[in-house]
């Protein structure tokens, strides 16, 4: 019985310490409560004591926290409806009066949904759609000429910029959250933004306008570098098919010549042969199937005729 007493006094002692001792993880920060008012903060990392029982310890984040913005509809200065998608990063700095004026982390989330939202509400309306897009006057680059060409006489130049837009945020949206939240905003930047549905159907359609004008300009150059190669084609196979037929002609006529050339050599050989083979010619292209001849018969072209007949009667 005695060492059973011995374990259950150890086992309260312990009980006691663990209830009266807490530690603080680096990275976080705890405020001590008694009874629902709160009696200190810590915000090193360590060992700690308090009293047990009475005191509660609420821990809370040292660190950076993200904050994500839902897309919200707001108009700029020149008369364009977007949505503005934000996201910030924030902490707790006083985690007594954070405690006390918001309570949890997600309570502290609700709270800067209205109060960075009016702020990026309020910067975006005193400044150009431009101003939200684009931090400097950077010359753009354009896929072709033309679009730059239709692009440059309705470019504006802008007056704050994004990252100066951001700034104004982060300034307008801190003021007094220290004071009375107990949170610092860090920094607010602009995460996405967009036209409204309709504004965005008209910008697709004239984005398929410009693509589609480019492509017909491309065909319509394309065309004219065909035409181009397919004339200077022509061109050669003129110059090709002229050659050719001049080098034909040439070919022929020195055939020409030289057929003249032998039937003249014949001729002067054998004069009464040759004037034989050329009647026998004459006759085999006039006298063809069907043919009738109305002549004399002291005609010349029938004296081979009239030698032929002669042979045949002569003994």
């Amino acid at each position: 019985m005695k060492a059973i007493g011995i374990l259950i006094a150890v086992f309260l002692v312990l009980v006691l310490l663990l209830s009266c001792a807490f530690v603080v993880p680096e990275g976080q920060q705890v405020v001590v409560t008694q009874f629902g008012k709160v009696v200190r903060t810590e915000t090193e990392a360590g060992l700690y004591w308090k009293k047990p029982f009475i005191q509660n310890v609420i821990p809370f984040e040292k660190r950076l926290l993200p904050w994500e913005g839902d897309p919200e509809d707001m108009p700029t200065r020149d008369k364009r409806r977007i949505y503005i998608e934000a996201w910030a990063r924030w902490r707790i700095v006083d985690p007594k009066t954070f405690l006390t004026a918001v309570g949890t982390i997600g309570e502290g989330q609700q709270r800067l949904d209205d109060i960075v939202d009016s702020a990026v509400r309020s910067v975006i309306a005193k400044n150009n759609l431009i101003d939200a897009v684009r931090s400097t006057n950077t010359e753009l680059w354009y896929e072709s000429d033309e679009l730059k060409e239709d692009d440059e006489s309705q470019l504006e130049q802008i007056e704050a910029g994004r990252k100066d837009m951001e700034v104004e945020i982060t300034r307008i949206a801190g003021q007094g959250l220290p004071q009375t939240y107990g949170m610092e905003l860090k920094d607010v930047h602009i995460k996405r933004i967009n036209y409204i549905q309709n504004v965005r159907q008209k910008v697709y359609e004239r984005m398929r306008s410009e693509r589609n004008r480019i492509a017909s300009l491309y065909e319509s150059e394309a065309d004219e570098e065909r035409s181009k190669i397919l004339g200077q084609t022509q061109k050669e196979l003129d110059e090709i098919e002229g050659e050719m037929t001049q080098r034909t002609r040439e070919i022929m006529g020195e055939a020409d010549a030289e057929v003249i050339d032998i039937t003249a050599r014949s001729f002067g050989r054998d004069p009464e042969f040759y004037a034989f083979l050329r009647q026998l010619e004459a006759y085999r292209k006039t006298l063809g199937k069907g043919t009738r001849l109305v002549l004399s018969t002291e005609s010349e072209f029938l004296s081979q005729m009239h030698a032929t007949e002669k042979a045949d009667q002569d003994p």
